[in-house]
């Protein structure tokens, strides 16, 4: 996430940190670590919360902006974005069998395309 972004939100809703923090529940050292891009890859938690108080969908909290694009310089034409995608299958070993696992993998492999 880009802190810039968030302050700039911030700073059109009229909010102070602390105010964001009230609205949030969001601590208001961490609201500045983020505005600071010391902190840059906030929670999902954090990111619908600060999302709900801006009215405004997630995605336009961490997708570049046309500010950020190859022709201003500010970001490299081969600009890699990583995500992480945790799943956490929680079964009974009673209820564990060979079917299920080669369902589990096979749901591995269609996330991996």
């Amino acid at each position: 996430m880009d802190g810039k972004r968030l302050k700039e939100l911030r700073r059109r809703k009229g909010f102070t940190l602390d105010t964001l923090s009230e609205r949030t529940g969001i601590s208001k050292s961490y609201l500045s670590l983020i505005e600071r891009d010391i902190q840059s890859n906030p929670s999902l938690d954090i990111l619908h919360k600060l999302a709900k108080t801006f009215d405004v969908q997630v995605e336009e909290l961490v997708k570049l902006g046309e500010e950020d694009t190859p022709a201003t310089g500010l970001a490299s034409p081969d600009l890699t974005v990583k995500a992480t995608f945790k799943v956490e299958i929680e079964l009974p070993v009673g209820q564990m069998n060979s079917m299920k696992l080669e369902k589990i993998q096979e749901f591995i492999e269609l996330l991996k395309k």
